[in-house]
């Protein structure tokens, strides 16, 4: 059974938001820059203590108007210390960069793998902040699967096929390999199962291994108000 550390994660957060020229303020549980949403507020836990070694989860949690994101990242190292420092770079370098690209805009410039994009979708256009590939495991990214343009195209045209009645959305997709080989897939929208998605991820070509690794990638969606005709 999870528990929640008593640690003051938000300091973390805060000096890492600081490196990228982010001033934040705290109103109730979260911090805002400029006084702006997003909010964002981090939580650890602590998922397993085996002794010799612990498993403990961060959740940085995105507060909209009407809505929030939680990304979580799960991470074993010989102490809670160690896998909390591991944890937040995986949010820094695979999470961090697509916010700041999508909301805080006046935080000092990133470059690291973030793309965007207009998309068109349902008769309406969309602004796409997409995250590089994440990527944890002892083997060469390029070898672990074969095609990844693959993986981004199978992504895109699934959220392209979605209806898409809110205004901000955010996509999450995680393909694991265990040590023991298992595969697990899993794809979230706005932190609910994207289920087709999810079905889909397995079908691609990932190299059977022993040996754990992980791909990851957020798609941050945002729908920009129509252009009024003159």
């Amino acid at each position: 059974m999870s528990k929640l550390l008593d640690i003051d994660v938000n300091r973390q957060l805060l000096e890492i938001l600081a490196q990228f020229d982010l001033k934040l303020e705290q109103v109730d549980d979260y911090y805002f820059v400029d006084g702006m949403f997003p909010g964002v507020v981090a939580h650890a836990f602590l998922m397993e203590d085996f002794g010799e070694s612990v498993v403990v989860q961060l959740d940085i949690t995105m507060l909209f108007p009407d809505n929030h994101f939680v990304e979580s990242f799960v991470s074993q190292d010989l102490t809670v210390e160690e896998a909390l420092s591991n944890a937040f770079q995986q949010f820094e370098v695979n999470v961090l960069h697509a916010y700041i690209m999508a909301f805080w805009e006046q935080g000092k410039k990133v470059e690291n793998g973030v793309g965007t994009d207009i998309w068109e979708i349902n008769g309406h256009k969309w602004q796409a902040v997409v995250s590089n590939f994440g990527y944890r495991g002892s083997e060469e990214f390029e070898t672990i699967i074969g095609d990844v343009d693959a993986l981004y195209d199978m992504i895109v045209s699934n959220i392209k096929a979605l209806p898409l009645d809110e205004d901000i959305y955010a996509f999450r997709t995680v393909f694991t390999n265990s040590s023991q080989g298992e595969k697990i897939p899993e794809a979230y929208m706005n932190n609910q199962p994207f289920e087709a998605l999810e079905k889909q991820l397995p079908t691609l070509d990932w190299k059977a291994s022993k040996s754990y690794y992980s791909v990851r990638n957020l798609v941050l969606l945002m729908k920009l108000k129509d252009e009024v005709e003159v």
